[in-house]
């Protein structure tokens, strides 16, 4: 198993050793006194870094012999054995940044060497006069994109070059957002687990210890709350569930961000049809009726622009809602796809089962036979039980004849020919940009959709929907969007609350 080790300097990595006692060198002289390291320190002199550290740093080196010690990076070889390291550096003059432990990268590599580890590759991301950021350009005000540049190609390129089948990031030195973005550069490329370690400075601890390397823990910064918060309901009022799940899973893991993420992952589940958690108290999503819920998938289909899955949902829709009726007057075979009926079908629906008087019938008497919907299969426990056919010309005669349902015998009608056949366009060729303003266009000619893209405001819907004893469908999923934002703004006092 070989092992990436991922490292930032900063400017506490190297240290001074007197006495047994370890200094750190003063910050806004760090980089003159690597500069006087570099010329002094050869060979090198790196020992395990001693627990005990004094609290005032130095600003000049002991004359004589000098020893080092690197006690972030022995904390973090304590925890792990890498094969391979790559260490993210800045080599800039002392004259232009006083505090760049620009000699650094050369202990750190020695100390890894003389641990073992051969392949140690060192990148400067600062030199010469440079600056991390520049102010003047909005584009590099935090980091210059030329840093941002070498820091991403030194992980591509080390990544590519060892394949590692592990990566450990100890981003601990040097500047916040390049640590930062260092570990987001190799999470992007990484195809392996990753871990991230921060180093405890064991100093501080009383009794103190040695200096400890330990998992680091992420608490999502307040501003990346309020940011992805703010971009799922965005999303969401574009109907893009699934797209708001991917901003706030990142934060799911968080308990008290959890007070808000749980409400997109609701969302998310109902989309992808997927078992709603117990906890979801979003009513609509779990509505008993299938046709309510078909209907809201089709109106944030619309939202979403994504044609295909509207085309599929408006025609669920009626089938939906046929099934929701059918259901409340049938009862389903245990183990088997037949149904017998609290009222039993008049025989002008049900086909002829004798195949000699079938045989002996007009071909049109055939096709009239072909359209009645109820099959009969069996008599069982004293019940007849029948298979339901429900395809276009059987479910208007379903709608019509056996529910007499006007409304709902109407948006069958007006799904039937063109639009089932463009379903079935949708389901088996490519959704190219031409069939999908097509489907959008005959789909507003049936009243299905409306000029707007709206499926809930159409009469036709509205109507199917009324005698399924919905009386306000139109405002179903405005309803449900104004819910999810009120509970996305209110995540604060909820999770305050149920803290």
């Amino acid at each position: 198993m070989s092992t990436l080790l991922v490292l930032t300097t900063g400017q506490t990595d190297v240290q001074i050793v007197l006495n047994g006692v370890r200094h750190e060198l003063r910050k806004d002289c760090c980089a003159a006194l690597h500069d006087e390291l570099e010329q002094r320190a050869s060979p090198l002199n790196i020992v395990d870094a001693p627990v005990l550290k004094v609290k005032d740093s130095i600003d000049r080196l002991p004359e004589g012999d000098l020893t080092l010690c690197t006690p972030k990076l022995d904390a973090v070889l304590r925890e792990i054995v890498p094969t391979a390291a790559l260490v993210l550096e800045t080599r800039r003059d002392a004259g232009s940044a006083a505090g760049d432990p620009r000699f650094a990268g050369n202990v750190l590599e020695a100390r890894l060497k003389a641990r073992g580890v051969e392949t140690v590759h060192r990148q400067a991301y600062l030199q010469g006069t440079e600056r991390l950021e520049d102010r003047d350009l909005p584009h590099d005000a935090i980091i210059r994109r030329d840093v941002v540049r070498r820091l991403e190609h030194a992980v591509r390129d080390r990544l590519e070059v060892l394949k590692p089948s592990r990566i450990v990031v100890a981003a601990t030195g040097g500047f916040p957002v390049v640590t930062n973005l260092v570990e987001e550069i190799v999470r992007l490329y990484a195809s392996v687990p990753v871990d991230a370690l921060e180093v405890a400075d064991g100093a501080q601890a009383s009794p103190p210890t040695a200096d400890r390397a330990v998992a680091r823990t992420s608490v999502p910064d307040p501003l990346v709350s309020f940011q992805s918060r703010h971009r799922a309901l965005e999303l969401i009022a574009k109907g893009n569930l699934l797209g708001a799940w991917a901003i706030a899973e990142p934060l799911h893991s968080d308990e008290t961000e959890r007070a808000w993420t749980k409400v997109i992952h609701w969302l998310a589940n109902f989309a992808s049809s997927l078992p709603l958690p117990e906890d979801c108290d979003l009513a609509v999503l779990s509505h008993k009726r299938m046709a309510v819920r078909a209907a809201l998938r089709v109106e944030l289909a619309l939202r979403a622009g994504d044609i295909p899955r509207a085309v599929h949902a408006t025609v669920a829709f009626f089938e939906a809602a046929l099934w929701d009726h059918l259901g409340e007057k049938t009862s389903r075979h245990p183990s088997k796809r037949q149904f017998k009926f609290h009222e039993p079908p008049a025989d002008k629906l049900v086909r002829e089962r004798d195949a000699t008087k079938l045989s002996a019938l007009s071909k049109i008497e055939q096709r009239e036979d072909r359209d009645r919907p109820f099959i009969f299969k069996e008599t069982a426990d004293g019940s007849d039980w029948y298979w339901v056919d429900d395809n276009e010309i059987c479910a208007i005669q379903l709608a019509k004849h056996y529910l007499k349902l006007e409304s709902l015998t109407k948006l069958g009608q007006a799904l039937a020919g063109d639009i089932r056949e463009l379903r079935n366009d949708v389901a088996h060729n490519e959704p190219t940009p031409a069939l999908m303003d097509d489907a959008r266009r005959r789909m507003r000619k049936a009243s299905l959709w409306s000029s707007t893209n709206g499926f809930m405001s159409q009469p036709l819907v509205q109507a199917a929907l009324h005698e399924l004893g919905e009386p306000q469908p139109e405002v179903l999923c405005t309803e449900l969007l104004a819910g999810v934002r009120s509970r996305l703004l209110d995540a604060s006092r909820t999770a305050k609350s149920e803290g």
